[in-house]
């Protein structure tokens, strides 16, 4: 199944309101290389893509389900909990919709405190 189907764009969705939920997390970014955020952000303007597409990737193998999720942190919230609690979070969301186990890939950017007050 791709990211365009509807049961990953749910699941993507509820996954990306679980992020935003857990505290010290401050947004999501899009996931992926350079070159295809570039692809996306041409398809999008194209109109060839939904600008609603989710930040968070999914990919489903035969063998399991794969999530990757980039995101952004502040405050005095330790980084390992919060991946920790996230990566908990989003086990339990795809368990509950598969009834099986997926790779988890969390990237962290800290984001400066000083520099959302500018």
């Amino acid at each position: 199944m791709t990211m365009n189907s509807m049961p990953d764009r749910a699941l993507a969705t509820d996954i990306e309101a679980a992020i935003l939920a857990t505290p010290g997390v401050t947004t999501i970014f899009r996931t992926g290389t350079t070159a295809s955020k570039l692809a996306e952000a041409g398809a999008r303007l194209l109109g060839i893509r939904d600008a609603k597409t989710p930040l968070v990737a999914i990919e489903r193998t035969s063998e399991q389900v794969s999530v990757d999720v980039s995101i952004g942190v502040t405050g005095p919230a330790s980084v390992v909990d919060t991946v920790c609690r996230l990566h908990t979070v989003i086990d339990a969301l795809i368990t509950q919709e598969t009834g099986g186990p997926a790779e988890i890939r969390i990237t962290v950017a800290h984001i400066d405190g000083d520099a959302l007050a500018e």
